[in-house]
């Protein structure tokens, strides 16, 4: 789910440097990365790190990876537009054209001179078995928040972005463009098996939204959590960089100190909203599964 820290722990294990991923610095021309990375240098400059716009402090730079892959799964899904980007795709699709993901993936590589490839895309919690068949030493890193701060978060964030809207329209435009419609002026949620209750408040419709979701996965992948090719991770427990050492030694990641440094530059501990949760506990009966698998 959007705001569970998918965001920093990408930013983490990029860190690393033993990872090849798609950046802004990648954009506009993503269709054409290698001869775009002749000229990117010469269109960004050297622009200095700034804000986010959703409000968490988390600073970035052209060379910051984020969920840019969802411009390639919008061309690779049939009928995207129509079905959404919430259109589960099993490990033997065929409609999907695997040859141009994988091209795609080979030129981010290349560019970036890393023969691992990381991407950070929440859209992808719909295709895992597809990723996992279609690579299979490939690792899933889902990452978990407790529902009542990540309503709140989701809430803030959409209404800070219909803020941004009557100002800017060409920032819903360039989130809409992205795939990131998670909120915002262009907001579409997923439809996995509930209605959305348009006469529900905000935080409550996104409550739902995670018990929808994470009851998804429970459904989907629990076999592949317990046979640990998927890692989860509660970000609520994430407190020092020493939780994280087992998941990294899992993903093949020896030297820590680019790392450690990027933690103890950047990590901020979540905001707690200290709600009584027992009158929300039906939000919780998934997240309470998933959460005792967690890492950490």
């Amino acid at each position: 789910m959007p705001r569970s820290g998918t965001t920093f722990l990408t930013h983490l294990i990029e860190s690393s440097k033993n990872f090849s991923s798609f950046k802004y610095q990648d954009l506009p021309f993503y269709t054409v990365p290698i001869l775009w990375s002749y000229f990117s240098g010469l269109f960004y400059g050297n622009k200095k790190k700034i804000k986010r716009p959703h409000g968490d402090e988390l600073l970035i730079d052209k060379l910051s990876p984020d969920a840019f892959e969802e411009l390639i799964w919008k061309q690779l899904i049939p009928n995207y537009e129509k079905d959404g980007y919430w259109k589960y795709i099993d490990k033997n699709d065929s409609t999907i054209k695997f040859s141009k993901l994988e091209a795609f993936i080979k030129k981010v590589i290349y560019i970036y001179k890393n023969k691992n490839y990381l991407s950070k895309s929440n859209n992808n919690i719909f295709r895992i078995n597809y990723l996992l068949n279609s690579f299979p030493n490939s690792k899933v890193i889902i990452v978990i928040r407790n529902p009542i701060d990540t309503a709140i978060s989701l809430t803030r964030v959409h209404l800070k972005f219909l803020k941004i809207h009557k100002t800017d329209n060409k920032f819903s435009e360039e989130l809409k463009y992205l795939g990131h419609l998670e909120f915002g002026y262009y907001r579409k949620l997923f439809k996995l098996e509930k209605k959305i209750k348009t006469n529900t408040s905000q935080i409550k419709m996104y409550l739902e939204k995670c018990e929808e979701l994470n009851a998804f996965i429970i459904k989907k992948y629990l076999h592949e959590i317990k046979d640990k090719k998927i890692a989860i991770i509660n970000y609520d427990n994430l407190s020092k960089f020493e939780n994280l050492t087992e998941l990294f030694k899992d993903i093949d990641i020896k030297e820590f100190d680019l790392m450690q440094k990027y933690f103890n530059k950047n990590f901020k501990k979540n905001k707690r909203f200290h709600i009584n949760n027992n009158n929300y506990d039906e939000y919780f009966k998934s997240f309470r599964i998933l959460d005792k698998f967690s890492l950490i």
